[in-house]
């Protein structure tokens, strides 16, 4: 049986005897010589399209690391089956621990910095009101120092001068009342002595606070009290500019800024360990421990070995066939008597030139699955594009055409007759028969160079070199 890659060619299934399929073609002597006749009847025609390509999985995942890194560990060698979610590999994540741990640090200061703003907003009220009578003192002092002493105060300074120099003559006298007193011990005399040198402090005291009171307040006094009033107006003015809102929103915001940096480096962490997203077979391993990875190349490959596919490219007279769910047939070369189903799964919209001819790709996927068939072989795939069961079907070459006719030369008896005939499904080899002739008619060939009991189709096919009967 030979199939003929890239084109359209016809296969008659033949389900007879031997001795049946034998008496369907002949040579017999007619009116032109010897020729070939072929007996009409009935069997199933498919159609089909042709052409070759590679299995490959229907899932290949490329893996890599999307930092750079030293690789601590692989878990996985090649041919290993994984599940999806199981590690792969790591890389060494010391440091980036460390700066987790510091990012964290830092979230928590960020924190309580905000714990910290939110209280300051809560008290603003009683620190304005704090800073307003603050003012006010201020303001008070200094009118009051530049307004001079009062008089009442110069009054209480002149009295207590007074009091202090009455103290001390009391002092004095009580002195020489002691010294005058026989029997007075040496003791007594030193008390009272110290009396009046204490009075005579007292006296000086009042007296230097008399002259501080008449004379007013000092420049550096002035000085003092308005710098004092300055620091307490810019303290309120600093107070009622500031927006506990505002500063609440900036600390909210530092807070979301260190969350970011925690969360991005335990991302970066997630990133360093390699997990299977799918399950499938370890196709590639392209790391090894204390080696270094990044995202420069796939550091593993999987792939579901179990869904194969394969992509034939097909000329745009053959694609125009194709449609989605065709059944397939599917040939590895190296194994030449295993045979697959398959099913069409997708056909490019778009064609694909190359060298002036325009190809499509269809996608074949593999409805069964051989131990001994691998990703990578090359295959030969057939698509039955159209199948008819129970057909009326003649050889193609029995056909001439004439004034836009199509005849066919029929035996009747020992003469022959040529009678136009309606065509349905058309292959290079036979043709279904839709008008003009009954199951049983004989229809003389062409004379061919062939054995008259078959025609080969010529050249390798899709199983090699075969005979349509």
């Amino acid at each position: 049986m030979t199939w003929r890659r890239g084109g359209i060619v016809a296969f008659l299934f033949l389900v007879f005897s031997m001795a049946t399929a034998c008496g369907s073609s002949s040579a017999a002597q007619t009116g032109q010589g010897q020729s070939t006749v072929y007996r009409v009847r009935r069997d199933t025609l498919e159609v089909y399209v042709s052409g070759s390509g590679n299995l490959q999985p229907h899932t290949l995942v490329n893996l890599s690391f999307p930092q750079s890194g030293i690789v601590r560990k692989v878990y996985v060698q090649v041919g290993d089956s994984v599940k999806a979610g199981q590690v792969l590999a790591e890389l060494d994540t010391r440091d980036l621990e460390l700066q987790l741990q510091n990012a964290q640090i830092n979230l928590k200061i960020a924190q309580a910095r905000l714990a910290q703003t939110r209280a300051t907003a809560r008290s603003r009220p009683a620190d304005v009101a704090a800073a307003q009578a603050a003012l006010a003192n201020a303001q008070a002092s200094l009118e009051a120092l530049k307004a001079g002493p009062d008089p009442r105060d110069l009054e209480i300074a002149r009295l207590n001068y007074e009091v202090a120099r009455n103290a001390l003559w009391q002092a004095q006298l009580s002195r020489d009342k002691t010294a005058g007193m026989p029997g007075s011990s040496q003791v007594d005399l030193q008390l009272a002595q110290a009396r009046v040198g204490q009075s005579e402090l007292q006296v000086e005291i009042a007296r230097l606070q008399a002259e501080k009171a008449q004379s007013g307040p000092s420049e550096q006094q002035l000085k003092a009290a308005e710098a004092a009033l300055a620091q307490a107006r810019a303290n309120l003015i600093r107070l009622q500019a500031q927006d506990p809102d505002l500063d609440i929103q900036l600390a909210q915001y530092q807070v979301e800024q260190a969350e970011i940096a925690v969360r991005q480096l335990q991302l970066r962490l997630e990133q360093a360990r390699l997990v299977a997203p799918v399950d499938g077979v370890v196709a590639a391993v392209n790391i090894v421990e204390g080696g270094t990875a990044g995202a420069s190349g796939p550091a593993i490959t999987l792939a579901d070995l179990n869904r194969l596919e394969v992509v034939v490219n097909l000329p745009e007279v053959d694609v125009a066939q194709v449609a989605l769910g065709q059944e397939a047939e599917i040939a590895p070369e190296a194994m030449p008597d295993t045979r697959l189903k398959g099913k069409v799964v997708a056909i490019a919209p778009v064609g694909v030139q190359n060298q002036g001819v325009v190809n499509f790709p269809v996608t074949i996927a593999l409805e069964e699955h051989a131990p001994s068939v691998r990703a990578g072989m090359t295959v030969q795939v057939r698509i039955t594009v159209a199948r008819r069961e129970n057909a009326l079907v003649i050889p193609r070459r029995a056909l001439t055409t004439r004034g836009g006719q199509t005849l066919v030369t029929v035996l009747r008896g020992d003469q022959t007759e040529q009678i136009p005939v309606r065509v349905g499904l058309r292959g290079d080899t036979m043709v279904e028969i839709l008008d003009g002739l009954q199951e049983g008619d004989v229809v003389v060939l062409p004379v061919s160079t062939a054995s008259p009991a078959s025609t080969r189709v010529p050249g390798p096919g899709f199983f090699g070199p075969g005979i349509f009967r």
